[in-house]
């Protein structure tokens, strides 16, 4: 396997070969929250500004709907993680295979 690629390189790499979304994953993750965390302080805020019970009501659900956002960003972001080492490993296997002498021919059908 040749040896993996410094960021600004793999990023521009027109040929796809080296995938970046692994890399950025972190980030993305935390960019995510900040939005969740910045979208549940406005929301209070602009709650108490049109009324207490408004404000209140925001200030119970907020956090509930952060928590929920957290999740499906999560498990979004776990899924795309999942594809990519599908496909690393695929290309792993592809190497393998094609170093001992080809793909073994498949079995006949059973009838």
């Amino acid at each position: 396997m040749e040896p993996r690629k410094g960021f600004f390189e793999a990023l521009f790499d027109f040929s796809f070969s080296e995938f970046i979304t692994a890399r950025l994953i972190r980030l993305l993750y935390v960019l995510a929250l900040i939005g969740l965390a910045l979208v549940a302080v406005v929301s209070i805020f602009t709650g108490f500004v049109e009324g207490f019970g408004e404000g209140l009501l925001r200030l119970i659900l907020s956090p509930i709907f952060f928590l929920l956002g957290a999740i499906v960003t999560r498990i979004y972001l776990e899924l795309v993680i999942v594809i990519f080492r599908i496909a690393e490993h695929m290309a792993r296997l592809v190497a393998l295979t094609e170093a001992r002498g080809g793909a073994p021919s498949p079995p006949e059908p059973a009838l």
